[in-house]
């Protein structure tokens, strides 16, 4: 009897182990939900993620540093997610830009293009700088516009979001971008199912 209860219990744990993973990546929090317009200038709403697993950015295209290396280490973990079939689908790169006084829908498009950003797989947002300011902040991402086309924000404001709209973790951004790390996250929260 002592053996078939073990049994039963161990059995029950791989069970629950296979439904539940423990990867690492504890809930930090909801995502806050929002509303901005795509290159085509449609609403955008996050909630038409729902049920993808998405890696989001706050940028702006004239940023001379910390933007455009996060932009490029997210094309490198788009590359590798594409050799595992990963990418596009079920998992979405998201930028939205805090500048759309400068980041117009072609100026997106041009840089998207520079940078190789699949389109298939990234979502590039705008809207007017207070609601970009506004979404940023809700994700805990300070922005300060110093004028002329300079802003500052924090470096951390790279999100993970798993498929029911939960920040599971937050990264360094530009150069000190763990692609490694951030490739194994992506991977283990596609497993999990909504």
């Amino acid at each position: 009897m002592v053996l078939c209860t073990t049994l039963l219990v161990l059995v029950a744990y791989i069970g629950y182990n296979r439904l539940h993973p423990d990867n690492g990546l504890r809930v930090v929090g909801a995502a806050p939900k929002f509303s901005l317009q795509d290159l085509n200038g449609q609403p955008f709403s996050s909630d038409s993620l729902d049920g993808k697993v998405r890696l989001m950015e706050f940028m702006f295209t004239s940023c001379p540093d910390i933007c455009p290396a996060t932009s490029y280490n997210m094309v490198l973990i788009q590359n590798e997610l594409k050799k595992q079939g990963m990418f596009g689908e079920e998992m979405k790169m998201i930028a939205v830009t805090f500048d759309p006084k400068r980041d117009t829908p072609e100026v997106l498009r041009n840089y998207a293009a520079k940078m190789k950003m699949d389109l298939s797989g990234w979502v590039l947002l705008r809207g007017e700088e207070t609601e970009t300011a506004d979404v940023a902040g809700q994700y805990g991402a300070d922005v300060q516009n110093f004028g002329d086309g300079q802003f500052v924000h924090n470096a951390t404001s790279l999100i993970l979001i798993d498929r029911k709209q939960r920040i599971r973790r937050v990264y360094k951004m530009g150069m000190d971008m763990d692609n490694e790390r951030i490739v194994k996250d992506i991977k283990a929260l596609l497993k999990e199912r909504a």
